[in-house]
């Protein structure tokens, strides 16, 4: 896929935004307007990278280390001679296999 000039700029301006990035947030608008970008789509980009900065990043962190997280090894029974210990899915347990 690829973006046009102009939407690859929206793009950055609303990372910049996002992150508080203000010389990548300069640059951008300046290019941007540039190109002939109208101020009022600037400003709505903008506005919707503050309003989605404001979302809680715990629930961003949460779901990033479900995605990311490596499966769980079983031991085989052949191990240290023990068999495998059985998990149990609670509310507490963290494991993301279980309904709320």
């Amino acid at each position: 896929m690829e973006l046009d000039q102009k939407t690859t700029l929206l793009i950055q301006i609303s990372a910049a935004a996002a992150t508080n990035a203000l010389a990548s947030l300069r640059s951008a608008v300046t290019d941007a307007k540039a190109l002939g970008v109208p101020s009022e789509t600037l400003r709505q980009t903008i506005e919707l990278a503050l309003e989605i900065q404001q979302q809680p990043l715990s629930h961003t962190r949460h779901l990033t280390d479900q995605l990311l997280r490596e499966p769980a090894k079983k031991k085989s029974s052949g191990q240290n001679g023990a068999a495998p210990a059985l998990h149990v899915h609670g509310p507490g347990c963290g494991c993301g296999h279980h309904h709320n």
